[in-house]
Order: structure tokens, then sequence, then C-alpha cells
């Protein structure tokens, strides 16, 4: 029971500490968006991603998982997340008549799942 209860209450750190990354990448990305008419959402997207990636490596060393865990392998897994955003955006981009900030956040809302295994059984491990 206290492994559940510990693995639960990880899991909601990392949805904090994920939710927090988000929405400053959403907010990074919309800000570029916003400012630079004409700039391409993927060019937002790698700004934003980096500006998340550092709020998300402290939150995660400091408040999920407690330990310094590899920056590396962390890196590995946001840009795994990063490639299958990129992915996900790509293709709504492609496929459907949403608006850019609309396929951004979609995109960028599919992926934690897949991050916090990979983070949790590798990266911080």
């Amino acid at each position: 029971m206290k492994a559940i209860l510990g693995e639960a209450g990880r899991i909601t750190r990392f949805g904090l500490v994920g939710g927090a990354a988000t929405l400053i990448h959403l907010m990074v990305a919309g800000a570029l968006l916003g400012l630079f008419a004409g700039l391409s959402p993927f060019i937002a997207n790698v700004v934003a991603f980096l500006v998340a990636f550092l709020v998300s490596l402290y939150g995660h060393r400091h408040i999920t998982f407690n330990r310094q865990g590899s920056a590396v392998k962390f890196f590995v897994v946001a840009l795994a997340g990063f490639a299958l955003n990129n992915f996900l955006l790509a293709s709504m981009l492609a496929m459907t008549p949403l608006p850019d900030f609309v396929a951004l956040t979609i995109s960028t809302l599919a992926v934690p799942v897949v991050s916090y295994l990979a983070a949790r059984l590798w990266a911080f491990r």
C-alpha cells in the first residue's frame, strides 16, 4: 500500500511540474506566435521546448523524484517527447483545418504519459 501511495504522489508531482512546464511552453510559444507574425509554429515550438525543458528538469529533480538523475538521460526523454510532439503537430497541421495554436496545444498535451514512464524508469532511476 505504501508503494502505491508513493507512486501516486510521484505521479501527482509529475503532473504538477509537467503542467507548469507545459503552461510555460504554451505561453512562450503563444507569445512568439503573437509577437512575430508569420513565425513558423515549429520555430516557436523549439524555443518553447528549450525554456520548458529547464523548468521541467529543475522541477523533476527537486520535486517529483527528489534526486539528481541524469540530465543527459532526461534530455533524451524530453527530446523523444518533443519529437512525438512535433510529429503530432505536423500531422495535425497537414491534415486538419485547426489553427496553429490549437494544434500546438493538442500535440503538447498528448505526450506526458510516455514522458513520465521514461523519466521514472530510466532517467531518474
